[in-house]
């Protein structure tokens, strides 16, 4: 069958493989039984395999984008699983468009996909048990260090909110953020998109200067964006730099009276 599905952690997890080129008919028994699982457990999380996947017949695309209307929000995590640039186009194209978790991997990468599901089953929303973005908070100068490593969620941003926000309330302002990145990591969802941009958009009054460190050409550029949009200092260093985008932070810090 081109959709093959398989239970596994006591149903909390729907293993999906697609292959070969979907029709409409193929649908009339994967939404049933997706839905089932659904009402029996609640949000699933899924492996979503495309090895041998040529794409849809054009009923069948239309079906597909009426199943995920109807039930992105049914899916807490989703690992797809590919072996082509479209498919993994597929997993940047639909991360907007839903709150699940998503992350994309090479079919070499089978593996780690299952034990990412299975982790994420067994420590709740956070993976390994702690958030995605890595933060440190310097003292006395006020100087926030943000190393994003992987797609940000909106907890992300709830646990920075929690850092920091006690510090500004008695300070006034952060003196520095360096966002310290070798490359933008994007976000897991819509919700985590949103949740970053309201954190901008609440938080970038209360910073006196930027630094953006990173080899990126893309993220070397931001800073330029950046200095039309928010009222801050805003500076790009090198990843050699990371020292000199340090002192350039600690330069800005206000001398207490």
């Amino acid at each position: 069958m081109p959709i093959q599905l398989n239970e596994e952690n006591g149903g909390k997890i729907l293993a999906v493989h697609v292959s070969g080129k979907l029709v409409k008919a193929d649908y009339e028994h994967f939404v049933p039984e997706f839905e089932r699982l659904v009402r029996q457990h609640g949000k699933l999380r899924v492996l979503f395999d495309m090895t041998g996947f040529h794409g849809w017949e054009a009923g069948a695309a239309w079906e597909d984008v009426k199943f995920g209307v109807a039930h992105f929000a049914d899916i807490e995590r989703l690992a797809m699983v590919g072996e082509k640039k479209w498919q993994q186009g597929m997993a940047t194209f639909c991360k907007p468009f839903t709150k699940a978790t998503v992350r994309y991997f090479d079919h070499a990468q089978a593996a780690e996909a299952r034990k990412w599901l299975d982790e994420s089953v067994a420590t709740g929303n956070e993976i390994g048990g702690r958030h995605m973005l890595k933060h440190q908070l310097l003292l006395p100068e006020g100087i926030l260090i943000l190393e994003p490593d992987a797609p940000l969620e909106a907890a992300d941003f709830e646990g920075l909110v929690r850092e920091i926000d006690p510090y500004i309330a008695e300070h006034g302002k952060l003196s520095g953020l360096m966002i310290h990145a070798k490359a933008f990591p994007g976000w897991a969802n819509l919700e985590a998109f949103l949740a970053h941009m309201q954190f901008i958009k609440s938080h970038h009054q209360k910073i006196v200067r930027l630094a953006m460190v990173t080899d990126s050409k893309l993220l070397g550029e931001l800073p330029k964006i950046a200095a039309h949009l928010v009222h801050v200092q805003v500076k790009h260093f090198s990843e050699s730099q990371h020292e000199d985008a340090l002192r350039w932070l600690k330069d800005g810090t206000p001398v207490s009276p």
